[in-house]
């Protein structure tokens, strides 16, 4: 059977035992239809990962008894910029990027970003993806939430670059082919909206320290570049 996965908040164990309630109870119990008996995963979003095992359903709530738990380890220090694109494949690139396991991801808006409403319709795009991200843990079994962080203008993403120990900006026409490791730190990856960046952009970005990066021949979309450069530096922590 496929091991489902709920989230918790940090240090909801007491005494040997979980309450599950809210959403999470009616994912699991209604939706999920875990029974009295059955064992389920549960992660706190920040490292946690319990086995726990299902001793009573009510009418609101769950009641769980802890097998175990674990400390996991931590996602590798990689942040991923991504310019605001269209609801829909912003959405894509928060979930896979949170499948690969980024550290942080941090929306930002430049020329050819997509234009939003007022900001009222920014934050409660923020707690959607904030929401994608942990489904995308609950589908997947991390147990780290990455950050979502509030929309950056493009000077502030670039002020953001000198404390990072490199930053790569993705740019077909980039020098290097593969951002290289190993790191001594933390990294940032750039990556633009549908249309990429002006030139004037690109150096601005790389007068701040990001070094332009080739993903390869094709154009890709902005999701697409987000989720392939994610995945490269995360393989470069796990592999250098």
């Amino acid at each position: 059977m496929k091991t489902r996965y709920f989230i918790v908040s940090p240090g909801a164990e007491r005494d040997g035992l979980i309450v599950l309630d809210g959403p999470e109870f009616h994912h699991g119990m209604r939706v999920s239809r875990v029974r009295d008996g059955e064992s389920v995963r549960l992660i706190d979003g920040r490292g946690g990962l319990y086995d726990a095992c299902v001793v009573r359903i009510e009418s609101d709530r769950a009641v769980l008894r802890v097998l175990s738990f674990a400390e996991t380890p931590p996602p590798p220090p990689v942040d991923i910029a991504l310019g605001f694109i269209k609801a829909p494949r912003l959405d894509i690139a928060v979930e896979k990027c949170t499948e690969i396991g980024v550290r942080t991801i941090l929306p930002f808006r430049s020329e050819r970003c997509v234009r939003r409403g007022e900001a009222g319709e920014e934050d409660a795009a923020l707690d959607r993806l904030r929401r994608k991200a942990v489904a995308s843990c609950k589908q997947s079994g991390r147990a780290h939430v990455p950050a979502i962080e509030s929309v950056e203008s493009l000077d502030g993403l670039a002020g953001r670059i000198a404390s990072y120990a490199r930053a790569f900006l993705a740019d077909q026409s980039g020098g290097l082919s593969t951002p290289a490791g190993p790191f001594p730190g933390a990294v940032l990856g750039i990556v633009g909206p549908e249309g990429g960046f002006s030139a004037p952009e690109i150096a601005r970005l790389a007068a701040a320290g990001a070094v332009p990066v080739s993903l390869g021949a094709a154009r890709l979309r902005a999701e697409t570049a987000a989720i392939c450069l994610s995945f490269k530096l995360a393989e470069e922590f796990r592999t250098g």
